[in-house]
Order: structure tokens, then sequence, then C-alpha cells
């Protein structure tokens, strides 16, 4: 209902000493916002920062993701401290969503030489700011759709991503995302539009990052799930 809140948990049922568990999950649609301010930060991580764990319904986070602090706010930060996720996508919505517009602020620690790239992902395809190759780039099966366009990155600086997929009646549509600096007004034209002959019909909203050897960090904050207009 309209009153429901994002939650997670299992359920057991217990009938003449037999028992069964099952897990369920209240997950985001349109109208979805998470700016982590005002989530406790009850637990330390290797490096001795206060932290806690991403939203409960976002699948599979608690081990990839940190909500801390970063530039005076409370953001989400991929972990370091296993280099087997180095590369994580994390859905937090419903996978039958369509023809929404995601978008989030995003930033990258790193210098001129090694950054880490960043995402979102958007009705199955994924749109990434590659700090390494200073591109915008959307994907999907590598084999199927990889477009890029150059994108002058910096670390240490925030962005704001802003992703939507349109798809017409007939199948066809494009993928668009723009990119630009936090501080600055949002651009009128789509930094980067993939036109393509067969658009994916839905799929859920996520995040994306990837840290080369798990070495520099990546921010997200202000994640916005809207309906497109």
């Amino acid at each position: 209902g309209p009153d429901a809140k994002l939650s997670a948990g299992a359920f057991k049922a217990s009938v003449d000493g037999m028992s069964a568990t099952t897990r369920g999950r209240v997950i985001a649609t349109i109208g979805y916002e998470a700016d982590f301010e005002g989530t406790p930060l009850p637990m330390k991580n290797d490096k001795g920062e206060a932290v806690n764990f991403p939203p409960l319904p976002w699948l599979g986070a608690r081990i990839k993701w940190h909500v801390l602090q970063h530039d005076g706010s409370q953001v989400i930060a991929n972990r370091l401290d296993n280099v087997l996720f180095q590369r994580t996508m994390n859905f937090f919505g419903d996978p039958e969503l369509s023809d929404y517009v995601l978008e989030a602020d995003v930033a990258t620690d790193g210098n001129r030489r090694v950054m880490s790239t960043i995402g979102l992902v958007n009705q199955r395809y994924l749109i990434t700011l590659d700090g390494n190759r200073r591109i915008l780039e959307v994907s999907s099966n590598h084999e199927r759709v990889k477009e890029s366009v150059k994108f002058p990155i910096r670390p240490n600086t925030w962005y704001h991503l802003k992703t939507h997929v349109l798809r017409g009646e007939d199948g066809g549509g494009s993928v668009r995302a723009k990119a630009w600096l936090r501080d600055q007004p949002e651009p009128e034209e789509w930094t980067i539009e993939v036109k393509l002959d067969d658009v994916h019909e839905k799929g859920a909203p996520g995040i994306f990052a990837f840290s080369p050897q798990v070495q520099k960090r990546v921010y997200i904050d202000n994640i916005k799930l809207s309906a497109a207009e």
C-alpha cells in the first residue's frame, strides 16, 4: 500500500513439529529517493570510519557497500576490504519497472592516473562514468551494446548522472544519459544517446562500481527514481 516502507526479513511457519522459512522484501518503485542522511553509523570499518549497512532490501549489498560520512554528507560507498568485490552491481527496485528516470550524485576517489568507474543500471542497461578512460559509456551485453563518448572526469569531484531508457511501440528506442558537474545547471541535451532497434522492455534500477584492485573508492548520493515525463 501507499504507507509501505522498504524492508526485508524472514518468515518462519511451524506445524506439527515441522517448519519452513521464506524470505521477503519490500522494494523500491517510482518515487523512491535516498540521501542516507539520518542513517545511524554504529559500526567501524577496517579504516576505523563510522559506517552502517545499506538499506536492508537492497539485494546482496551488505557485503559490498557501506553508508558513511564523506564531504560533509552521509553517502553510500563501495567497500574495498575484499578484492572479490572490486566490481559490484546491486539492484534496489522492482524488476518490472520501465520508462523511468534514474539519477544520482556520483564521485570517485583517485588522481590523474588512477580512478574508478561508477554507474547506474536502468532497465538492464549499464550507464557508467569510467574514470580511467575518461568516458561516459552505455552497455548491456558487450557484444550487443557498447557505445561511449568522451567525458572529462576528474577525481574527488561530484557529478550528477541522469539516465532514461525510451522504448517505442515497435520495440525500438534509445538509452540516454546526461552527466554534469553537480554544482552546475542541468544541460538541455543528453550527453549520450544510443539508438537501438530492440530495447529491453523492463528491468530493475541499480548501482554499479568498479574499483580495480580495490584501490579507489566510489561514492553515490541523492538517488532518485521517478517516472519519465
